[in-house]
């Protein structure tokens, strides 16, 4: 009914919306200027979901063979299952000259309790977005009649951009609780 309506939408699409993907694998190259020193070139990069490093937090490589490698904090329950296999292990640091400046974003993790109310959520969101963290992930985990929790994925530029964030929530009218999640 649409292209019918409208023919000159059949040849025209809209652009896909995937900025994570982009955001979470990144391929080494030799003159790249990738946050991390110890990498190998030509090896695929992932970030770890399960603790999401940023820049500021200590930091490994766990190797896979053709998958690359993946960045986890040092303090990541997941490399526990990663102990029978110390040579997956790569000793990698986030590069601060690579990342100078430039306004280089990843994905952090933040666990908050809050008020169960209809202005809770805007609340949220408002005290984020005055802190400069973009929302990419919002998932209520936990709903009472008078509390609910939820798990938000932040873009934010380190470990600093996300303690302010956190801050900023914590100073927001009826959040009771916010904290990094991790694992």
């Amino acid at each position: 009914v649409v292209h019918a309506a409208y023919p000159e939408l059949r040849n025209t699409r809209a652009p896909r919306m995937s900025p994570n993907l982009t955001a979470r694998t990144h391929r080494v190259s030799a003159r790249d200027d990738m946050p991390i020193t110890g990498l190998i070139t030509g090896m695929t990069v992932h970030y770890a979901g399960c603790c999401h490093p940023l820049p500021g937090d200590r930091i490994v490589g766990i190797v896979a063979t053709g998958k690359g490698v993946t960045i986890h904090t040092k303090d990541c329950q997941t490399l526990e299952s990663f102990a029978a296999t110390p040579e997956r292990f790569i000793d990698v640091d986030w590069d601060t000259d690579a990342i100078g400046g430039k306004a280089v974003t990843h994905t952090g993790r933040i666990s908050a309790i809050a008020v169960n109310a209809p202005s809770a959520l805007a609340t949220m969101t408002n005290a984020i977005s005055k802190q400069d963290g973009a929302i990419t992930n919002l998932k209520i985990i936990n709903r009472q009649q008078d509390f609910f929790e939820v798990l938000v994925d932040v873009e934010v530029r380190d470990t600093k951009h996300l303690g302010n964030v956190i801050a900023g929530l914590r100073g927001a009218s009826g959040i009771t609780q916010v904290e990094r999640a991790k694992g």
